[in-house]
C-alpha cells in the first residue's frame, strides 16, 4: 500500500518537471524569435563593432545597376586615379606617372572595344563628360579615351608640354583611314607645323619620341601620299591633285621658317618643271627624292 502511494508521488513529480520544462522552452523560444537572434551566433549578435558585409545576392543586384563600362572603371581605374592624385599633390613633376595612368586608360578602351563594342548605347549620357567617349568612323562606333576629361581633371598637376599635348589630341581628327587621308590635305599641313614647333619648344617632353614618330608619319604622307590618297592621279589625268598643289603653295607662302621648307620646295619646283605631270622619268626622280629624305 505504502509502495503504491510512493510510486504515484514520484510519477506526479516527474510530470510536473516535464510540464515546467515545456513551459520554459516555449517562453525562451518565443523570446528568441521576437528579437530576431535565433539564427545569429551569440558572439555576432552582441558585437556592437561588427560591420556586416553585403550578401552575394545584394552585391549582384548592385552590379546590375552599373553598365559594363562603369563597372570596369570602378574595378580597374578609379583607384589608379586616386593614387595618382594623392601623389601628384605633393610632387612637382608628374608627367611620367601620368603617362602610366594614361596608358591604363588606353588599355581599358582596347579591352572594352574587344568585349562590348558591338553593343554600345550611344544615348548613354555617361559618355558625354567622362574618361571614355564614343567615336565613330564610317558608321562604326567604338570606345576611345576622352583626352579633354584627362586634361580638365589632371592638367593642373602636369607640365605645360603635357597640357598642350592633351589639348592637341582633343582637337586632332583621325588622319588616316582605310589607306587614305580622312582629313583635308591642308589640315595635315597644319598638324605638321604644330608638331614641328612642339618638338622644338618641348624637347624634353616625356612623350617626345612618340611625337616625333607621328610627325614623321604625317610628313611622309604629305610628301609621298598613301595608297588611297596619292599625290598624283596616275590612272587618269596623271596630274598632281589640286588639294596637294594648293597646300604645297600655301606651305611655301606661310611656312618659310619651317625646317621642312626645302623638302616641300624641292618637290613643288620639280613638279612644276614637269608641268605637274607624273610620268616614268618623274617617277624615277620621286624614288630618289623619297630615298633622300625618308631612307630609314
Amino acid at each position: 500500500m505504502l509502495r503504491s502511494k510512493f510510486g504515484k508521488i514520484i510519477a506526479l513529480i516527474i510530470g510536473l518537471l516535464v510540464l515546467c520544462g515545456i513551459i520554459l522552452y516555449t517562453f525562451y523560444n518565443n523570446k528568441s524569435n521576437d528579437t530576431g537572434l535565433s539564427e545569429i551566433p551569440k558572439e555576432q549578435a552582441y558585437d556592437d563593432n561588427l560591420v556586416q558585409e553585403p550578401s552575394d545576392k545584394n552585391e549582384q543586384v548592385k552590379d546590375k545597376i552599373l553598365t559594363p563600362v562603369q563597372k570596369y572603371y570602378k574595378d580597374y581605374l578609379e583607384q589608379d586615379e586616386l593614387s595618382f592624385l594623392n601623389k601628384a599633390k605633393s610632387s612637382e613633376n608628374n608627367d611620367l606617372e601620368f603617362n602610366k595612368l594614361q596608358m591604363k586608360f588606353i588599355k581599358a578602351t582596347d579591352t572594352l572595344n574587344e568585349k562590348y563594342s558591338g553593343n554600345i548605347d550611344t544615348k548613354d549620357t555617361y559618355y558625354q563628360n567622362n574618361w571614355v567617349k564614343i567615336s565613330c568612323i564610317e558608321g562604326i562606333y567604338f570606345y576611345s579615351v576622352n583626352s579633354e576629361y584627362l586634361q580638365e581633371k589632371f592638367g593642373k598637376y602636369l607640365s605645360p608640354a603635357y597640357n598642350e599635348w592633351l589639348k592637341f589630341t582633343v582637337k586632332r581628327e583621325t588622319v588616316m583611314q582605310d589607306g587614305g587621308l580622312s582629313i583635308p590635305t591642308d589640315k595635315l599641313r597644319e598638324y605638321i607645323i604644330f608638331l614641328e614647333k612642339f618638338t622644338e619648344q618641348y624637347p624634353e617632353f616625356v612623350l617626345i619620341n612618340d611625337v616625333k614618330d607621328i610627325l614623321e608619319s604625317y610628313l611622309m604622307t604629305y610628301l609621298e601620299g598613301i595608297d588611297n590618297s596619292p599625290i598624283f592621279d596616275k590612272w587618269n589625268t596623271r596630274k598632281m591633285k589640286p588639294e596637294f598643289k594648293t597646300s604645297y603653295e600655301k606651305f611655301l607662302s606661310e611656312n618659310k621658317d619651317s625646317k621642312y621648307y626645302p623638302m616641300v620646295e624641292e618637290l613643288y619646283n620639280k613638279s612644276r618643271e614637269n608641268d605637274f605631270t607624273w610620268d616614268r622619268d618623274f617617277d624615277q626622280w620621286l624614288y630618289e627624292y623619297h630615298k633622300k629624305y625618308f631612307a630609314d
